[in-house]
C-alpha cells in the first residue's frame, strides 16, 4: 500500500527578523505560491493572499465576510478571538448593516471636519515638546512612547468624545491589554468588559440634555430613536477609542524610529517641508502597523486569483504583504519619502477601510512637520538592538528612549 503524501503548511502569523520590516516569509510565499494555505494557532487552515492585487480583491469581495460571529471565523490567536468575540460593531459586519452603522459616524471623520483639529494639535505638540525638554534638562530620561506618542492621540480622542482627560490612563491600560497577544484571553475579555462598562455609564449620563458632542448626538439621534441599542453604541465607541489611540500612537513612535534609522530622509524632510504629507503616506506603507487584521471567511464559493476558495474557508489578506509587493511598490524595503505611496492599503481597502484615516493623517502630519524642526539632533538613547517590540494586533515599540 502506498502512503498518502503528507502536506506541510507554514504556520501563520510569520515571525519578523527585522523590527521595522515584514516577515521575510511573506516575500517567499509571494514568489512561490501567491495564494497559499497556512496553518493557524488552533490547527485550522486559511488561504493567505500575499500580492497587492489579490489583497485588494479579497477585501472588496462581497462573497468574503468580516462577520466574526460566523462559526469557524479565523483569528490571530486565542486572545484575539476572545477580544473580538461578540463584538457588535460595523467593522465586524457585512453590508448592508455595516453601511448603516458606519454612516452614523462618517460626518465626524470627514477630511474637512478633522482638519479643524490642526490648531489644537499644533499647540498641544509644542506643549509636549516643552515638557520633554524640561524633563531632559532636569536629568530625566525622555521616552517618545510615554512622553509623546501615547499622549497625542489620547488627548485627541478624549476631546472628540468629550471625555475627561484624566481618564486617558484608564483607556490606555485597557486598550494595551485588549490588543496585546501576550495577554491571556481572560485578561483581554476583562479589559474589553471594563471599557464597555465605562461607555455604558457615559451613555446613561448623556441620555438627557442637548449636548453637541459625538456621544450625546449618537444617544439622542440613534439610541433613543431605536436605530441603535445601547450595547451597539458601546461597541461603536470602543472601536473609536481603540482605533483612535492604538494605531496612531504606534505610528508616531515607530515612524520616529524609522526616520532615526534613515538620517538622509530627516535631512530631506527638513529641507523640503512640502514632503510631509508624502512622508506620512510612505511611513504608513512601510510600517503597516495593523499587521494582524484583515482576517476573513468566505460565505460563498469564490476565487482569489486562480485559487478556488470554498464557502466556509478562512482567508487572510495581510495589509503589510500588499504594501511590500514589489509589483506595486518597487524596491519596497527602501524607505523613501519621495515615493508616491498613496496607493497603499495601510488603512484597509473596500467598505471596511479605516473610518478614522483622515484624522490619523492630520495627527501624523502635525507631528512630523514639527518633530525634526524642533529637535534636529534627536537620537536614540539606547542601542537599537535593545528595543522591545509589541506582540500585539497593532505593531509597535514598547519604549523609545531618546536624547533631544
Amino acid at each position: 500500500m502506498t502512503a498518502e503524501p503528507v502536506t506541510t503548511w507554514r504556520t501563520y502569523p510569520f515571525t519578523r527578523t527585522s523590527p521595522t520590516e515584514p516577515p521575510p516569509e511573506l516575500a517567499e510565499v509571494r514568489r512561490a505560491e501567491p495564494v497559499a494555505k497556512v496553518r493557524l494557532w488552533d490547527g485550522s487552515t486559511a488561504w493567505l493572499a500575499t500580492r497587492y492585487e489579490d489583497v485588494q480583491r479579497t477585501l472588496k469581495d462581497p462573497k468574503i465576510s468580516s462577520d466574526t460571529t460566523r462559526p469557524g471565523f479565523p483569528q490571530a490567536s486565542a486572545t484575539a478571538a476572545e477580544f473580538r468575540k461578540g463584538q457588535r460593531v460595523f467593522v465586524r459586519m457585512d453590508a448592508p448593516k455595516h453601511d448603516e452603522h458606519r454612516l452614523m459616524l462618517t460626518a465626524d471623520f470627514t477630511v474637512k471636519h478633522v482638519r479643524d483639529y490642526r490648531p489644537y494639535l499644533d499647540a498641544m505638540i509644542d506643549e509636549l515638546f516643552d515638557a520633554m525638554e524640561a524633563k531632559q534638562a532636569a536629568g530625566g530620561a525622555v521616552d517618545m512612547v510615554e512622553d509623546f506618542a501615547l499622549i497625542v492621540p489620547s488627548r485627541v480622542i478624549t476631546r472628540l468624545l468629550d471625555l475627561p482627560s484624566e481618564d486617558s490612563e484608564f483607556f490606555l491600560d485597557r486598550v494595551k491589554t485588549s490588543m496585546s497577544l501576550d495577554s491571556t484571553p481572560e485578561q483581554a475579555a476583562q479589559s474589553g468588559a471594563d471599557t464597555l462598562a465605562y461607555f455604558a455609564r457615559t451613555i446613561d449620563e448623556r441620555s438627557t440634555g442637548d449636548g453637541q458632542d459625538l456621544i450625546s448626538r449618537l444617544v439622542r439621534d440613534r439610541v433613543i430613536t431605536g436605530q441603535l441599542t445601547s450595547e451597539e453604541l458601546q461597541h461603536m465607541l470602543h472601536l473609536v477609542l481603540v482605533g483612535g489611540f492604538d494605531t496612531t500612537a504606534n505610528m508616531i513612535a515607530l515612524g520616529t524610529l524609522v526616520f532615526l534609522q534613515h538620517p538622509d530622509q530627516i535631512a530631506l524632510l527638513r529641507e523640503r517641508q512640502d514632503l510631509v504629507p508624502n512622508a506620512v503616506e510612505e511611513l504608513l506603507r512601510y510600517l503597516s502597523v495593523a499587521h494582524h487584521v484583515a482576517y476573513r471567511q468566505a460565505k460563498e464559493d469564490t476565487r482569489i486569483a486562480d485559487q478556488p476558495v470554498a464557502s466556509g474557508d478562512s482567508v487572510i489578506a495581510p495589509l503589510i504583504a500588499a504594501n511590500h509587493d514589489p509589483e506595486a511598490f518597487p524596491d519596497p524595503e527602501r524607505f523613501d519619502i519621495t515615493r508616491d505611496a498613496r496607493g497603499h492599503v495601510a488603512f484597509g481597502y473596500g467598505i471596511h477601510q479605516c473610518l478614522g484615516q483622515a484624522l490619523a493623517r492630520v495627527e501624523l502630519q502635525a507631528v512630523f512637520c514639527k518633530l525634526f524642526e524642533r529637535f534636529p539632533h534627536l537620537a536614540l538613547a539606547a542601542p537599537a538592538d535593545t528595543l522591545r517590540f509589541r506582540n500585539s494586533i497593532i505593531y509597535g515599540v514598547e519604549a523609545l528612549p531618546v536624547t533631544l
